[in-house]
This record gives C-alpha cells, structure tokens and sequence, in this order.
C-alpha cells in the first residue's frame, strides 16, 4: 500500500514557488536564506549552553525521555490535527527539484509525524511542510524541533499548541 501520493502539477509548482528555500534548510546549506526565519519548539525553556547539553542529552533517564517524547508526540498530534501537512522529497540527480506528496490517510500522516516517525517512511526524522500555515517542520534529535518561514504571521497558533503540550518557543534569530 502507498503511504504518499504526489500533488497535482499545478499544486507542486505554486509550492515550489512558496519554499524555494526549502533545499538550504533541509540540507543545512549554511546561513539561512534571506528573509526565512527560524523558531524551535523544545522541552527547555532556553538554548542550552555546552554543558547543559552534556548534561541535559546524554544518557537521559528512560522515565524522562518519556516524558520529553509524549509532549513532542502531543504537540505533534495537535498540528496534524489543526492544519493539512505535506511530505517532500528532493528528485533528479541534482536533487534540486523538491516534490510535494501527501499522505494516503491519517493513519499514515500520525505514524510519520510523530517523535522517531521518519523511520516509518525510511528518514532518519520526519520532514514536512505546512502549507496553510507557510512554515516547513523539522524534527530533530535534541527533545527541539524546528520551523522554518517567511512571515511570523501564523507563530501565535504555533504558541498555543506548544503551550498545552509543555513545551517552548526558541527563536533562532
């Protein structure tokens, strides 16, 4: 059973057109390109300094890792509920032509959105954009996940899913 099905031609070419940043950040290409803005929702109210990293990442207790994994799954399940979610994928030899896909059913769309949910679709962490919101959502190994954007506009629903789920918002700029 496919788990993604690609958009429409004319739907893939007006997000193209949305997220043509979308190679720099999924590939960490440096600096940001102008004008994308970052945000990150985390289980710490603060960046951590190299040695709260050390102590706060390294051999986590499995009962606290648990507890940072639910609020990452809650606020995951509030997104995926609250706005459509896409997949991407770059193609050619290049990679330099991003494909959007969607999920054939919800099922699918919470297994892959959710802590550790990119192995479901063979990635190492789950990817995708939400285009009603314009922001592009990254997970990532640390208990923070990242959002990329060109306009702020949408942050506040961004806050409040974080909020009921315990978690915070780091601006990255």
């Amino acid at each position: 059973m496919r788990r993604l099905v690609n958009l429409p031609e004319v739907r893939q070419a007006e997000l193209r057109l949305h997220y043509p940043w979308l190679r720099a950040v999924a590939w960490n290409e440096g600096d940001l390109p102008n004008h994308v803005n970052g945000l990150a929702v985390s289980v710490f109210d603060h960046w951590l300094t190299r040695d709260e990293s050390n102590e706060l990442l390294e051999n986590v207790p499995l009962d606290e890792q648990e507890i940072r994994t639910a609020r990452h799954a809650k606020f995951c399940a509030l997104l995926v509920a609250g706005t459509p979610v896409l997949s991407f994928a770059f193609r050619r030899r290049a990679h330099d032509r991003t494909i959007f896909r969607e999920f054939t059913s919800s099922e699918v769309l919470y297994e892959y959105c959710t802590p550790n949910g990119g192995k479901t679709l063979k990635h190492r962490q789950f990817q995708v954009v939400l285009p009603e919101l314009g922001f592009a959502f990254f997970e990532s190994w640390d208990d923070t996940h990242h959002f990329y954007f060109n306009n702020r506009a949408s942050i506040d629903i961004i806050r409040q899913w974080a909020g009921q789920c315990g978690l915070y918002l780091l601006d990255n700029g």
